[in-house]
């Protein structure tokens, strides 16, 4: 996620670390010796940051704090844990940080929803045409912050991709982080995007 800023750990820093972490990742198949671990700070957690786990076959991402780690499997689950655990504490200024990690970490079996703000963030299949990509581009619209509603729910509003069609929606953050989109409106559909498969149930 190109949002958040990593930094690689030496092996002196990762090995505590992996040491906490080793029987989750060996039960997934992680050869627990040969891992590097790159960290991201979040800004709605004081205690956790998070991190992506590599070996030479797969990648994994993990929430931390010394005590408690979490490995995360692309539902939301494991996220609203944290949240209720840190706790979360959000704001308008990192509200929208935690929309774009929670959509592009948490990935359902019916599809994902892709924020899309700019024409860089669509990914197109060869038979695309440039009037499509045209249409598509003039209807992006960043991440916004509209306030927080008389539901107590920071409220956002974004450009989102499922499957193969393009969404104007609204995003409802509750305090405790849970998420909620609303209000969808339809802008395209039929277009030539890439459909991820859904993750892995066992992942």
């Amino acid at each position: 996620m190109k949002e958040l800023s990593f930094i690689t750990l030496s092996p002196d820093k990762a090995k505590p670390i992996i040491a906490e972490a080793r029987e989750v990742l060996e039960a997934k198949g992680m050869d627990t010796s040969a891992l590097e671990l790159r960290m991201a700070a979040l800004p709605w957690y004081e205690s956790y940051n998070f991190y992506t786990i590599a070996d030479h076959e797969q990648t994994r991402y993990m929430l931390y704090k010394p005590g408690d780690a979490e490995l995360m499997n692309w539902t939301n689950e494991i996220i609203y844990r944290v949240n209720d655990k840190a706790p979360i504490k959000l704001d308008r200024k990192n509200v929208i940080l935690y929309s774009k990690f929670f959509f592009h970490y948490v990935r359902g079996q019916l599809g994902r929803f892709i924020i899309v703000e700019k024409p860089d963030d669509v990914a197109w299949l060869d038979n695309a045409n440039e009037e499509e990509m045209g249409k598509v581009n003039d209807r992006l619209m960043p991440v916004t912050y509209k306030g927080i509603g008389r539901d107590n729910r920071y409220l956002l509003t974004s450009s989102v991709v499922f499957k193969n069609a393009l969404f104007k929606t609204n995003i409802r953050v509750a305090m405790d982080g849970l998420m909620e989109l609303t209000d969808e409106e339809l802008l395209l559909e039929d277009l030539n995007v890439p459909i991820d498969p859904p993750p892995p149930i066992e992942f």
